[in-house]
Parts: C-alpha cells; structure tokens; sequence
C-alpha cells in the first residue's frame, strides 16, 4: 500500500469515527438525562471522551501525513504516539468523575425513568461500537496508525461497557434494584481505567523511542540475510519507531576490497528492497569494510578469502 494510500485509509477512518461518536455521544446524554440514570451518563461521558479522542486522532493522522520539513526532517509520525497519550489521560480523567458521581448516587439513590428507551440506545450503541471499532482496527493494523489503534481500543472498550451498562439495566427493570445503577457506573469506570494506563504505557514507550517489535526485526533481518553471500557480516541493528514510521539502521560488513561503488549498491539495493517490502519503513545501511582477520572469521568463504 503506497504512502497516499495509507493517509486516505487514515483519514476516512477517523472522519467515521468522528460520525460514530458524536451520534452516540448526543442520544446517550439525552437518555441519560431523561431517565436519570448514571450509567447512561457515565456512558455518555465516555462517549463524549471518545469524541475528543477521534477529533484528536483526526488531527494527529492530518499531521502525521505531512512531509518531513526543515524543522521534523523525520516526518510528522510522533504526533500520533502524543494523541494517543493524550486520549488516554482523557480516559482516566473521565474514569475518576464517574466514580466520584457513582458513590454520590449510592448514597442518595433514585428511580430510574423510562428504562426501555436507556435498554434500546445502549443496544444501539453496543451495535454502532462493534462495526466502527473492528473497520478502525483494521484500518490501524493496515496503516499502522497509532491514532487509530488508540481510537479503535475507546470503542472497542465502550462494546463492553455497553454492554455490561445494557445488561444491568435490564435487570433492573426486572428487579427494581436500583443500587445497580452506581455499582454498573463504578465497574464501567475501573475498566475505563485499566485501558487509559495500557495506552498510556504504549504511547510513552513510542515516544521514547522504543524498538520496532520482534517479529517486524525478524521481517527485516530476513530480507537482508537474503543477500549474505554478498556481505561477511551484519550487526549493530537499531530501530525506533514514529506513528505508523519506523526507522532502522545497521552496518553492513563487506570484504576490504570491495570497491566504493559496489558497497554502495548493495546497501542502496537492502535499503530499496526493505521499503519495497515493508511500506513505511526507512533503513539506513553503513558499510564498513572486515579487518582481515580471518583465521578468526567464519565467513571467509563470502569474501573470497579462504
């Protein structure tokens, strides 16, 4: 998938999520208001969190797709691991003022008005969250957004909360026991929590720029050990990853009269064939030349030297 392509699949999936969340946002406010019940308004305020997130993954994947300038010569890609962190703070602030408004309504509990219309919006939102959350997921796994893999995890968390919110008002309504209402809200809040932290510990490892995973390195070392014949040896691979960018760099060993030129093709050549393979990755390969020590060498065959 080229660069263009990837920024197009960004962007629509943000622009649905915006859609989605707004929706949901406005009918479970206006539910939870007219019912009373704080489950729906905790619902509401994750929803209405959710929004703020997309608006910011929106923003971040514009920003994310902009070419490197004089002032980010890598690129834009770590604005999307900051939107991530952001959401997640977002996340656990809102967390804290269901619970704080969930033990309030313990203390001085009510009826719950209208509980069919509360059951039919958080069905609604269980089916909107499910469909919006999985297109995102594979947008974000395609493009390899952050943003949206931050974004993807809101609603796919607001399935369960839903969910579990839609099942308790259901017993509810069988049982009038209306203490489940707070007690569903705390228990929607504390999972909200559990979330926030996960994504803020992966976006801080990006931000400090942490490695490209094992799997993606073992991707990587397999395309350049597919030219070993013409190398004795490679070490000293780094990687670090920015947004859906991920950037590497190692050194190439090559017998010591390899010419100038021909050193360069090959690492131009592992260079070319790694971006090929492997859209949005940018490698830089050094060449530096063997000390000729081969009596200690297990590759003498590859440099002729044997």
């Amino acid at each position: 998938m080229s660069s263009d392509s990837k920024n197009a699949r960004k962007k629509r999936g943000a622009y649905l999520s915006v859609g989605s969340n707004t929706l949901l946002t406005m009918l479970k406010l206006v539910v939870g208001l007219f019912t009373g019940s704080i489950s729906i308004i905790s619902e509401s305020l994750h929803s209405l969190n959710d929004l703020v997130a997309a608006l910011i993954a929106t923003y971040a994947v514009h920003q994310s797709s902009k070419p490197p300038d004089s002032e980010h010569t890598y690129g834009h890609g770590k604005i999307e691991s900051v939107s991530a962190l952001l959401e997640a703070s977002l996340i656990i602030f809102a967390a804290v003022f269901i619970i704080h408004e969930s033990i309030d309504r313990m203390i001085n509990p009510r009826e719950i008005d209208y509980m069919e219309a509360g059951i039919l919006v958080m069905f609604i939102s269980v089916c909107v969250n499910i469909y919006v959350g999985l297109k995102l997921k594979r947008t974000a796994s395609a493009t390899s957004s952050a943003a949206l893999e931050a974004d993807s995890a809101h609603l796919l968390t607001d399935v369960y909360t839903a969910l579990g919110v839609f099942i308790g008002l259901v017993v509810i309504k069988v049982t009038n026991y209306y203490i489940l209402d707070p007690i569903i809200a705390i228990l929607v809040a504390i999972y909200i929590i559990k979330v926030g932290v996960s994504l803020i510990i992966k976006s801080a490892r990006e931000l400090m720029d942490a490695r490209i995973s094992a799997e993606e390195e073992k991707k990587v070392r397999r395309i350049v050990n597919s030219h070993n014949t013409e190398f004795v040896e490679m070490h000293a691979l780094r990687s670090r990853v920015s947004g859906s960018d991920r950037y590497i760099d190692m050194h190439i060993v090559v017998a010591k009269d390899t010419s100038i030129k021909k050193a360069h093709e090959l690492a131009d050549h592992i260079e070319k064939e790694i971006a090929e393979k492997m859209p949005g990755y940018h490698t830089m390969v050094h060449v530096e030349p063997c000390d000729e020590n081969c009596d200690k060498c297990g590759n003498r065959k590859k440099c002729g030297k044997a």
